[in-house]
């Protein structure tokens, strides 16, 4: 929602410092080893996203055990965090000197376009957690089908579209009384200021709720349910044996008769269940983690600009400036974690991301072989 991330009022940034007695006390002047250190780590977050989506993106598309319904929505999260990531070194020249600098086309793609991406992202979470929710609690219903998902992923785009579309009509270079020799890329609905005022604040509460508020309330349901539905789940009566597997962890494009074969293994074996059971858990806390620095990283900022956009005031205060900066810092940290969670709470991204750290040359032949990934992972695993 980069409308709400960097786009100012119809008042400059400025013109706050204006209004502020002498009395009171002056804007704090951040450091420059300080401002220095945080470009810093947008340097680190630019690298670790695309090395780590990109990473995540490849593998997905070489192990076949990846190519489920829920994994294609993972790979679709990194797809998102790569093409966020992307527009934000044309962001930071602003961000450090506070002018724009780009020019008027490049202000209506980039700012637009992160609020798509960030949209996608929201977006793709609720997607994988409804997806999850129908895996675990209706374990009977057939899993997604190819075409499915990739409708699903479709509808996903499109919505972020359409919810980004008035950013991409609005966003416009302007300049400020007291900033004559400074401009702004900002949104402007219209050039009346009172009714601009109001159109801005319309889309700013309209976003707030469709993109942070809606989307945690809705997870943080399905996921109390998967997580209540997991601690009393049983092994499945052999009468009850569904005619196709759950989702995570079977073979994608398996023929009906196989599914059957798979799950009739499973109601056999109740080892084989618990270790269903066991991965479904940690994949629900993979998810469960990449939700939690959602939520801490991206609600700060954007609750801090809700109330900014009716109490602009708030930005007298001394230390507002700093805070909005770090702030911002920390919505581009999701980012380059949600790799870390994949590797960290996911067996096959943690096998595939060791190849890649520690045995690069070998990981890259392999790609560049028509040998799947996995095969390759349990190849060196059994030479082990």
């Amino acid at each position: 929602m980069e409308s709400t991330l960097n786009a100012t009022s119809s008042e400059s940034p400025n013109s706050y410092e204006s209004n502020i007695s002498a009395n009171e006390s002056p804007f704090f002047d951040e450091p420059k080893g300080l401002k220095i250190f945080r470009f810093f780590i947008y340097a680190v977050i630019i690298v670790l996203a695309l090395v780590g989506n990109v990473a995540v993106c490849v593998i997905s598309r070489r192990n076949r055990r990846l190519q489920t319904s829920t994994y294609c929505l993972v790979m679709n999260l990194a797809v998102s965090d790569i093409g966020s990531v992307l527009f934000l070194p044309f962001l930071l020249p602003e961000l450090y000197v506070g002018n724009w600098m780009m020019g008027e086309a490049m202000c209506k793609l980039l700012k637009p376009s992160v609020v798509l991406f960030n949209f996608v992202t929201t977006n793709t979470l609720v997607a994988i957690g409804s997806d999850r929710f129908r895996a675990v609690v209706f374990p009977f219903v057939a899993r997604p089908s190819t075409s499915e998902t990739r409708l699903v992923v479709s509808l996903i785009w499109l919505v972020a579209f359409v919810f980004s579309l008035p950013s991409y009509g609005a966003m416009t270079i302007t300049t400020f009384p007291d900033a004559p020799d400074s401009s702004f890329c900002v949104d402007v609905f219209s050039n009346d200021i009172e009714t601009n005022k109001s159109y801005r604040r319309i889309y700013t509460i309209t976003m707030y709720v469709v993109q942070a508020l809606s989307p945690v309330f809705i997870l943080s349901l399905l996921y109390l349910k998967i997580t209540a539905t997991l601690k009393h789940i049983r092994l499945i009566p052999l009468a009850l044996r569904p005619t196709r597997a759950w989702s995570l962890g079977s073979t994608p494009n398996a023929s009906p008769r196989s599914s059957v074969v798979n799950v009739n293994k499973l109601n056999m074996n109740a080892s084989g269940f618990l270790k269903r059971q066991l991965m479904e858990k940690k994949f629900l806390r993979m998810l469960m983690t990449v939700l939690l620095v959602y939520v801490l990283c991206y609600l700060p900022f954007q609750t801090m600009y809700l109330v900014y956009e009716f109490h602009p005031k708030l930005f007298t205060s001394r230390y507002m400036q700093p805070l909005s900066e770090f702030l911002y810092l920390l919505v581009w940290l999701p980012n380059a974690l949600n790799p870390v969670c994949y590797g960290c709470l996911n067996d096959y991204y943690k096998r595939a991301f060791k190849a890649l750290i520690f045995q690069p040359r070998k990981f890259i032949q392999t790609l560049k072989s028509r040998q799947s990934f996995s095969q390759s992972v349990v190849a060196s695993t059994v030479k082990r």
